[in-house]
């Protein structure tokens, strides 16, 4: 039984290290995409289009699809 426990008890500590792996995963996400929420504003800031917003955002997307090492 005591042996049960232990094992039990490492699962539930992988578990923790997945899920905070995850956790700070999400919280790099979250950053990034403030920072691109961020660079929208500036551009609409600058009373670029939403035609030419659109077509920025579409254009960076494409870039990302197919990401290139070190960028």
């Amino acid at each position: 039984e005591l042996q049960q426990k232990v094992e039990e008890t490492e699962v539930l500590k992988m578990e923790l290290q997945m899920l905070e792996t995850e956790r700070v995963r999400l919280s790099l996400v979250e950053e990034k995409l403030m920072d691109v929420l961020q660079l929208l504003q500036q551009l609409r800031d600058l009373n670029i289009s939403k035609r030419a917003l659109g077509k920025i955002l579409l254009s960076t997307l494409e870039s990302c699809r197919d990401p290139q090492p070190g960028k």
